[in-house]
């Protein structure tokens, strides 16, 4: 598994000594092995069936901005639009995997990959439409975020155990890049 985070040296809280990958590697795997405190399964990411009009909408904008990048020249331009409007199709029409969430005393587990508490910073609740989210800030470069839904689980319940471990927010944290997405998304509206 790549090295994905922030500081070269993971420093046991317990000790406080330096980790080596292999030691870490072992903290992840029982991390995986731990006894859960709570599990729930819920789809890997929020999926809305779209409409005809919705991907009619993708390919006009995209044939403005592929016009627009012809224009000026940017030929390379041209391969990300079409790579992005790729995704946002796949996105759009294959129905996302259901995978297992667990909180154990170790960290949470989702999708198979630990997450031990110190490379966790922070949560917070999120709602999106109908789908209710736990949103966890990492120490991580990658991901930054985990973004888990919410299916059989009250918030309540996670509340009392991650609030142990994490700083909890009570309103949602919202980066730049979350401010500018969002705003985006209000201007044009694909629906």
């Amino acid at each position: 598994m790549p090295n994905f985070r922030k500081s070269e040296h993971h420093i046991d809280h317990h000790s406080g000594r330096i980790l080596s990958k292999e030691e870490l590697d072992a903290k992840h795997q029982a991390a995986l092995e731990a006894k859960a405190q709570v599990t729930w399964k819920s789809p890997e990411r929020i999926f809305k069936a779209r409409s005809k009009k919705y991907f009619t909408k993708v390919a006009l904008y995209a044939l403005i901005f592929v016009l627009a990048a012809i224009a000026f020249g940017e030929f390379f331009l041209v391969g990300v639009i079409i790579a992005v409007v790729f995704v946002v199709y796949v996105l759009a029409t294959a129905a996302p995997n259901v995978i297992e969430h667990k909180i154990t005393n170790m960290g949470i587990t989702s999708g198979g990959r630990a997450f031990l508490w110190e490379e966790l910073d922070s949560f917070w609740f999120e709602k999106r439409g109908d789908d209710r989210l736990l949103m966890v800030a990492t120490e991580l470069h990658f991901p930054t975020r985990l973004i888990i839904l919410l299916t059989s689980v009250s918030e309540r319940t996670l509340l009392d155990i991650v609030e142990k471990h994490l700083h909890y927010h009570s309103a949602p944290v919202h980066t730049l890049f979350d401010k500018w997405a969002h705003t985006l998304q209000k201007r044009i509206n694909l629906e």
